[in-house]
């Protein structure tokens, strides 16, 4: 793993951040990666959208970070059913994946809580735009 910067701003929040992954090499990274830079961070792990969202029902995630190819529910049918949901519908999600997502960034090309990185992606990357993402939030949702 590359050394990664602590983000400000993220460092100073204590943060839930759900991760779907349904390889365990690639989550163990994850999971690596996001505790070195955030080590008061809460990471909540989930191999599959179905799982993921039962863990939404005990967990408050500030964040979410999601593959798109899993056994069972895929990360598409997961971030569609996420945005259909009117409580879950504005979580700030990631997606990583090594699939083509034309068709997901055209499908969610104006929704400002999503974003898009291809796999593998370092762990700069990830907490960059992790951080763009949290930008915005509400210092009482943190």
């Amino acid at each position: 793993m590359e050394p990664t910067a602590t983000p400000k701003a993220l460092a100073l929040r204590t943060l839930t951040i759900l991760l779907i992954e349904d390889s365990d090499t690639v989550r163990s990274y994850l999971n690596h990666t996001l505790m070195a830079a955030l080590p008061g961070a809460t990471i909540v792990e989930a191999s599959e959208g179905r799982a993921a969202l039962r863990e939404l029902t005990r967990c408050r995630a500030d964040l979410i970070i999601t593959d798109l190819q899993m056994p069972g529910m895929d990360g598409r049918a997961f971030l569609a059913t996420l945005r259909q949901n009117p409580i879950l519908r504005h979580k700030r999600v990631l997606v990583l994946s090594s699939d083509n997502s034309s068709d997901l960034r055209n499908r969610y090309a104006g929704d400002t809580h999503l974003a898009i990185l291809p796999k593998p992606s370092t762990g700069a990357e990830i907490l960059r735009v992790a951080q763009d993402l949290l930008a915005d939030l509400p210092a009482s949702a943190a």
